[in-house]
């Protein structure tokens, strides 16, 4: 019973790290406007006009808003397939953190964020390879369709280009990687 219940621990840990910074890149704007200023082919589209696109985009995956300017209805059917993905991810965080909190242990915790942490920074090991990653291992495993493929008739193509996502890989592993760090430090005996 005490094996399950850490293993139960520790991958409700590895998830909510990975989740809280997952949910503010998509969930929030600021992400999605910093990368339009690094991205030149994001640059091709007006600086108001990318306002409300993300405006959009992230009402959208809230449910608060639909995709109404713009958007192509690949795209709408596309980021429909997505918002299900992450609904399905987001009551995810919310087991793991009824889980986590049912199954905290300070002394192992700590323990268990260090080995989270190796398991984290090895991820960093398919950023090289992250284009074939994105193209023939995820999205095929996801999804049954090509709508995800965009063309430059989408606003998705200037908006999220494949750059964002592998920059947003990138913050996804440093940030879960910073959350656990200072788990592990918080965590350590003070004498």
């Amino acid at each position: 019973m005490r094996i399950l219940k850490l293993m139960v621990s520790w991958l409700s840990l590895l998830y909510l790290t990975l989740y809280i910074p997952f949910a503010f890149m998509v969930y929030f704007s600021p992400w999605y406007k910093l990368n339009f200023r690094l991205h030149p082919i994001s640059q091709r589209i007006p600086t108001e006009k990318a306002s409300v696109y993300v405006h959009e985009l992230t009402g959208f995956f809230l449910h608060s808003h639909p995709l109404e300017t713009d958007w192509s209805a690949k795209e709408k059917f596309h980021l429909n397939e997505v918002r299900g993905i992450f609904d399905i991810l987001a009551g995810g965080a919310i087991l793991s953190l009824a889980l986590f909190g049912f199954t905290f242990n300070k002394k192992y915790t700590r323990k268990l964020a260090g080995i989270n942490m190796l398991i984290i920074i090895s991820l960093l090991i398919i950023i090289p390879f992250f284009r074939y990653f994105w193209v023939s291992i995820l999205h095929p495993l996801l999804f049954n369709n090509l709508a995800w493929k965009t063309n430059p008739m989408d606003v998705s193509f200037f908006l999220l280009p494949p750059a964002f996502f592998k920059y947003s890989a990138i913050l996804l592993i440093v940030v879960s990687f910073i959350i656990k760090l200072s788990l592990w430090l918080s965590l350590r005996d003070r004498k």
